[in-house]
């Protein structure tokens, strides 16, 4: 430890002569803690057995491994492929030095030594390992932010989907309990009246229940689009043959589902957006694809609910990752950001029409 309390960096010197090792240390200490060795497998050994220099000097010519073996191993292992490593050579060979520093060797300091050289260009490696290290540092900070936040969007996004679900409901139900009950009384009120008039009295009573009967139609078909009650009572599967009939069959689009299941394991809010997510590409096919058939599967793979919607229309036009409302886009960016917020991946193909592929983690 130095006398400032910052701990001093630690040197690897690997040279086989004594005279060498003699003027390094003189250079070094007490500057740095220096570790030696005298020849590559004596160094290699000391790596294996958990010393963990800041830096290494190596002589390029010994006995035994020579300096560019040694370092190829040294580089090879993982645990000391990132410290750096500097020849030392009595020899000027320009296609030795290119071959090293091809290795992974960062530096050459010829022999013989000079302190001045030593020293600057040591402290520039070691400089440069602490910056590098800080900004590794800093990346993994940054990293971790980045997972903290995105852990909290999608926190955000599932209180959304079921805080938007729970509005749903509740106009649902407002509008059973309400206009469609009042709707409901005031025909069985007309009924009740038009027993005590006379046939001829009775046609502007018809044509009034009539609108009664459409207007409670159009009510009832609104609330089941509003929120679904067969998403709750039967799932996932069920729910998507309901809204294939609807959406698809009601446009003379030729259907099929590939699934019954419910997928109760699902979390609600997945559940409700997966829903919701294949209720907008059905409406794509209808509005944009000018298809005459279209099939939805949902299966699990890998632990994953894997869900495919294809059609035979004229693919897509528009590019992946296109907003909403840009020339009339599929408005599939939202699609792509709501799915990368559940941890899932959704993915187009265009062959003969479209094929669009969700993949969501069933845990989610």
């Amino acid at each position: 430890m130095a006398e400032n309390g910052v701990k001093k960096a630690t040197i690897l010197i690997v040279d086989d002569e004594k005279i060498y090792l003699d003027v390094l240390i003189g250079i070094l200490n007490p500057e740095y803690r220096i570790l030696l060795a005298r020849s590559g497998e004596e160094a290699l050994r000391r790596l294996q057995g958990g010393s963990r220099p800041d830096l290494i000097l190596l002589d390029l010519f010994m006995p035994g491994i020579d300096g560019y073996e040694t370092c190829r191993r040294i580089k090879e292992d993982p645990t000391t492929h990132d410290i750096p490593l500097i020849f030392l050579t009595s020899h000027d060979d320009v296609e030795g030095e290119t071959f090293g520093l091809g290795l992974g060797a960062v530096d050459y300091i010829t022999k013989p030594i000079s302190p001045p050289t030593v020293k600057a260009r040591i402290h520039t490696h070691l400089a440069l390992r602490r910056a590098r290290r800080e900004l590794e540092r800093q990346n993994e900070v940054l990293e971790q932010r980045v997972k903290e936040r995105t852990r909290s969007l999608r926190q955000v996004g599932a209180e959304l989907v079921l805080a938007e679900e729970r509005e749903r409901r509740r106009i649902a139900r407002e509008l059973h309990d309400g206009p469609i009950q009042r709707l409901v009384l005031s025909k069985i009120n007309l009924g009740r009246l038009k027993s005590g008039l006379e046939a001829g009295q009775c046609r502007d009573i018809d044509n009034i229940s009539e609108t009664i009967d459409t207007t409670l139609k159009e009510l009832r078909t609104l609330m089941v689009q509003v929120s679904p009650p067969v998403l709750y009572e039967l799932g996932l599967g069920p729910a998507v043959e309901w809204l294939a009939e609807s959406v698809l069959s009601g446009h003379g689009i030729r259907f099929r589902v590939d699934s019954a299941e419910s997928y109760d394991r699902l979390k609600e809010e997945t559940r409700v957006f997966l829903f919701r997510a294949i209720r907008e590409l059905m409406l794509n096919i209808v509005k944009h694809a000018r298809a005459g058939r279209a099939s939805v599967s949902i299966n699990t793979s890998e632990g994953d609910l894997l869900i495919e919607v294809r059609d035979d229309g004229v693919g897509m036009i528009e590019p992946v990752n296109s907003r909403p409302g840009v020339n009339g886009g599929f408005g599939l960016f939202v699609l792509r950001d709501r799915i990368d917020m559940l941890g899932g991946k959704l993915s187009i193909e265009v062959n003969g029409g479209t094929c669009v592929t969700l993949r969501v983690p069933i845990s989610t």
